[in-house]
């Protein structure tokens, strides 16, 4: 069975979607924090200048000055949030879960799910603005999680991976382990070829869509339209 057909199989009829996403899926909307790219030069060039940072990444753990911090804070939302248009992974994604219970798990800081209208998130290490790990809210969404994983064992539920490479401990594997406890679970993943990794415990129940993920996702989103 071809995987695409599979996948959108186990998407229908699934009771609800856990939805997991890495810097894979920032990436295939253009969002890369790790690159001093076109992006990076054009909204951080001054802090690069300044301060030799060379990623978004390495500039939100630099230790700046108090003042400094805000300035840097205040472009970064500017790139990822006020100059933000949305993007056809986002596009697709929303429509792949539409009229779905779902929950994301996501280690992505920049919080384009929320701008795409998710709701139901634990943002695992926080934010870059508004969240940290550990606090109040933080563990709101921790329990928020815990409460669907509950209310989904023993129904049909898809667990779908976007973006995670493969060695990833901090939910990759603790969400396989979690479908390897419940039968009834499902995965699909998608990602590159080679970040491709599946525990054999829960082969027989899932399918790898391997490849450029926005285009992946869209090709997903159609034949769930058209079956």
């Amino acid at each position: 069975m071809d995987k695409i057909i599979q996948a959108t199989q186990l998407i229908k009829s699934a009771d609800a979607i856990l939805i997991s996403a890495s810097n894979g899926l920032s990436i295939s909307e253009g969002v890369n924090i790790f690159a001093n790219n076109q992006a990076f030069q054009q909204y951080f060039s001054d802090f690069q200048t300044k301060y030799g940072i060379q990623s978004i990444l390495q500039g939100a753990s630099y230790n700046f000055t108090s003042d400094e911090r805000v300035a840097f804070i205040a472009q970064l939302k500017k790139y990822l949030l006020d100059d933000y248009q949305g993007s056809p992974s986002f596009d697709s994604l929303k429509a792949i879960v539409q009229g779905k219970d779902y929950f994301v798990v996501t280690s992505n800081a920049d919080k384009h799910f929320q701008v795409n209208g998710f709701d139901q998130i634990w943002e695992i290490e926080g934010n870059f603005f508004d969240l940290q790990m550990r606090s109040p809210q933080w563990y709101t969404q921790q329990a928020a999680f815990q409460a669907f994983v509950k209310q989904y064992r023993g129904k049909k539920l898809v667990q779908l991976e976007l973006g995670i490479g493969a060695t990833n401990q901090l939910i990759k594997a603790p969400l396989m382990r979690m479908v390897a406890m419940n039968p009834d679970w499902s995965y699909v993943t998608m990602n590159l070829a080679n970040e491709i990794n599946i525990m054999p415990v829960i082969a027989d129940r899932s399918t790898a869509l391997a490849g450029d993920l926005s285009e992946t996702l869209g090709q997903l989103k159609e034949t769930i339209d058209h079956e």
